[in-house]
């Protein structure tokens, strides 16, 4: 796998207006009211690869402590230069190597970070182990069938077939690239039922996007865009339809401690 450090570092001073486009704005507010939903009685909050900050500000306002976990020396400084304040505490390194007190957290999100790592499940097995007994894990990564049939729609035949054997995909902006780990539904369920989770949902966000194309995507969003938001919480409600969300994200919960425990 090579490290997305570089290409999020070249990234970060833009980030946010890498963000603000339609299709990457409409999956963002589909998460955040799927976040909402599930947020602790308290916290801390632990937000894995958490870059410069963009879901740190809303918990944050929210009266939640975050603990954000970032390794790339860009996302670090605009991070850092962002101050988010006394509530937030930035841990400089990686997810998986980063050390956290076991059973602490309300709540461990990993929003597009989890599919970098050099062994997704043992990462989820971790953040398994930092939440307390009845907290949630939250992931969001991208969707292997999705991709695949975006690259069917546009011709792109041999690259289909590659990706779908390799189950690799590659990430390139700001002059750089990055490989990613591409998951689908039943891998990233498994994955989640072996961390010891329980209640595991994998909901696919975005499931137009793959049959419309960003273009077209775009458009239907830019005309009304609360109707089309309105469309896709009623196909992400439908698990049937999760793997052609361009997006993937699984919620699992740590089983409660039982008496004596």
């Amino acid at each position: 796998m090579r490290s997305s450090q570089a290409l999020y570092s070249a990234l970060a001073p833009s980030y946010a207006e890498h963000f603000d486009v339609p299709h990457r704005r409409a999956y963002d507010t589909l998460a955040w009211e799927q976040v909402r939903q599930i947020l602790p009685p308290r916290g801390p909050i632990v937000d894995a690869g958490c870059g410069v900050g963009r879901w740190v500000g809303p918990l944050l306002g929210l009266g939640y402590d975050v603990i954000g976990i970032e390794q790339a020396p860009g996302m670090i400084a605009e991070a850092r230069r962002a101050d988010h304040g006394p509530g937030f505490t930035l841990v400089e390194g990686s997810m998986e190597t980063a050390e956290l007190p076991e059973a602490s957290a309300g709540l461990v999100l990993a929003l597009g970070s989890l599919q970098y790592t050099a062994d997704p499940a043992a990462t989820v097995r971790r953040f398994a182990s930092w939440v307390r007994p009845g907290g949630t894990v939250v992931v969001l990564v991208d969707s292997l069938v999705a991709l695949v049939l975006e690259l069917l729609r546009d011709g792109r035949y041999d690259e289909a077939v590659e990706r779908l054997r390799t189950r690799r995909g590659v990430w390139a902006v700001a002059g750089q690239d990055a490989e990613m780990h591409l998951m689908d539904r039943a891998g990233l369920y498994r994955i989640f039922q072996d961390a010891g989770l329980r209640e595991v949902r994998v909901s696919g966000l975005l499931a137009t996007a793959a049959p419309l194309g960003r273009e077209l995507l775009a458009d239907q969003l830019g005309r009304d865009w609360d109707a089309h938001l309105s469309l896709e919480r009623q196909l992400l409600a439908e698990p049937v339809l999760a793997d052609i969300g361009k997006q993937l994200l699984a919620t699992g919960r740590r089983p409660a401690a039982g008496p004596g425990e």
